[in-house]
């Protein structure tokens, strides 16, 4: 088998053309929090109209321990995507997971603070 070596770059233009090539970025499902109009969800559903990624945006405020915080926003993956690209090339969950939020954040220019897999795997991913 042979092995190939790829730039940082080139490694996010393939997961990125991916992600462009699964969504329709322009046709997403954005939801205010009818309890507080500051927050907000963004759900992109994929060309087979699963939902596969979901954003959300809690407004500045406090957390429960009563600390301060000046917005958050936090991001859900579904596995698939992320096990999918693991199996086109060889990297490690976490690296997928920041270079999808990474096009997220570039996409609708939203800042991610939190990034997580969900909804959970039933079973353990092979690779």
């Amino acid at each position: 088998m042979a092995r190939y070596i790829i730039t940082q770059n080139q490694m996010h233009s393939v997961i990125y053309k991916y992600l462009d090539n699964m969504f329709d970025v322009t046709s997403f499902k954005k939801e205010v929090n009818p309890y507080n109009k500051d927050a907000y969800r963004i759900d992109l559903i994929d060309n087979y109209g699963n939902n596969t990624i979901s954003y959300f945006w809690f407004a500045p405020g406090e957390y429960d321990d009563g600390t301060k915080h000046y917005g958050i926003g936090d991001i859900h993956i579904h596995p698939d995507i992320v096990d999918t690209l693991r199996q086109m090339i060889s990297i490690r969950e976490s690296k997928v997971m920041d270079i999808i939020a990474d096009w997220f954040s570039e996409k609708f220019n939203e800042d991610i603070d939190e990034i997580s897999i969900y909804s959970r795997r039933i079973n353990p991913p092979v690779y």
